[in-house]
């Protein structure tokens, strides 16, 4: 028997199986290092945006709270939609900026010039031609939705981002003379009665852009009645810091719904105040959390499903079933391809879903830094307005 051969054999065969063995390590090593290379570039920010939600979710709730319980949020109004009218009475996008031919909203020439509340309270504009009744035909209604009757078709898909919308400046316009006409005529209460219905709607349209404007709209309410040397008692407009809380609120609200936000965490803070930002919040964030669907529902299932539970609540508008269900999306074919530019060059021979859990994570993260950029504007003093108080002053 040749012992020999059988020993060498054997020693070829542990040799091989240990040269196995040493690049199995060797790409053991390989791809534990290129998991801990992507973790560490995108994981630590979520996990302090998280903590960072958590910690404040207690102050968060406290700030809604306390802005619910202003009256206006809980003036008596009867239920239907503005949209008809008010979106067919404005011009819309970039090329239709005038009225549309027989709009009630049409002012008089000299009265287009863009003035402050104070300035035009100074003069002696002559106010009696113009017709304010429509401004009480909208009391009908407690809510306005973009989408109904308007002049420029949805997109389809839907891209929130990019839709045209109404130019709302008029309207702000409009209530600085209805206050002006109501204080002159001895009809304050009425006059601001019209002004803070009309910045109800504004707020019900759902979206971030028409809540300043409702802001803007009560500020001015405010600079009227102290305009007023004996306003009457019975005259209670929100104060400027209470302004100042609801605009926090509302900023901070779509940060809650968010995919990179905590599922327990975002469902607590959607019904803090009793869901006063509710809809506002889901419709902004939807819009991004739509578009990146593809990409990151695969790894946050439970994120997405809490958000469609949502849907079991109607919002009165549209805006968040339109935006959550027929918006834009990403073609994620062409996000992991190379050309698509997301997924770093060379890497492109690992396994498909091992890259797409982390380019979901890189997306994610970078989602964080979009958010602030998306809503900063909301911090920005309105044009031709003054700061509003800190959300910390007391009234």
């Amino acid at each position: 028997m040749n012992t020999r051969g059988n020993t060498a054999h054997g020693s070829i065969l542990r040799g091989l199986l240990w040269a196995l063995s040493g690049v199995s390590v060797l790409v053991l090593a390989a791809g534990v290092l290129i998991e801990w290379f992507f973790i560490r570039r995108y994981e630590p920010e979520l996990d302090a945006k998280k903590e960072e939600l958590a910690e404040g979710l207690d102050a968060y709730c406290a700030l809604q709270a306390e802005v619910a319980l202003d009256p206006w949020f809980h003036e008596a109004r009867s239920p239907g939609d503005a949209g008809p009218l008010l979106n067919s009475w404005l011009g819309w996008g970039e090329k239709r900026r005038e009225l549309p031919k027989g709009s009630p909203l049409e002012l008089p020439a000299h009265l287009q010039e863009r003035k402050s509340l104070q300035e035009w309270f100074a003069s002696d504009v002559d106010l009696s031609m113009l017709d304010f009744s429509w401004m009480r035909d909208l009391q009908r209604f407690d809510r306005w939705d973009l989408l109904v009757n308007r002049p420029i078709k949805p997109a389809e898909p839907y891209d929130l981002l990019n839709d045209p919308s109404p130019h709302m400046t008029v309207l702000s316009e409009w209530t600085k003379f209805r206050l002006i006409q109501g204080i002159r005529t001895g009809q304050a209460l009425e006059a601001a009665r019209d002004v803070r219905h009309l910045a109800w709607l504004m707020y019900r349209t759902d979206l971030v852009d028409g809540a300043k404007r409702a802001a803007w709209v009560l500020d001015t309410e405010q600079q009227a009645h102290a305009l007023m040397k004996e306003p009457p008692a019975a005259w209670r407009p929100q104060s400027p810091e209470q302004n100042a809380r609801l605009r926090e609120a509302i900023w901070t609200s779509v940060d809650y719904s968010r995919i990179y936000t905590p599922v327990a965490i975002g469902r607590r803070a959607r019904a803090c105040g009793s869901g006063i930002t509710r809809c506002i919040a889901l419709v902004e964030a939807s819009n991004r959390n739509r578009f990146l669907q593809p990409l990151l529902e695969p790894f946050h299932p439970q994120a997405y499903a809490a958000l469609a539970e949502e849907l079991s609540t109607p919002c009165g508008t549209t805006l968040f079933e339109r935006v959550s269900q027929r918006g834009a999306t990403l073609d994620l074919a062409y996000v992991m391809s190379e050309e698509g530019g997301w997924v770093p060059i060379g890497l492109q021979s690992l396994p498909r879903r091992y890259l797409q859990k982390h380019v979901a994570g890189f997306a994610l993260a970078n989602e964080i830094s979009f958010a602030r950029e998306d809503l900063s504007f909301w911090r920005w003093p309105w044009p031709g307005s003054s700061s509003p108080a800190s959300a910390e002053s007391r009234p």
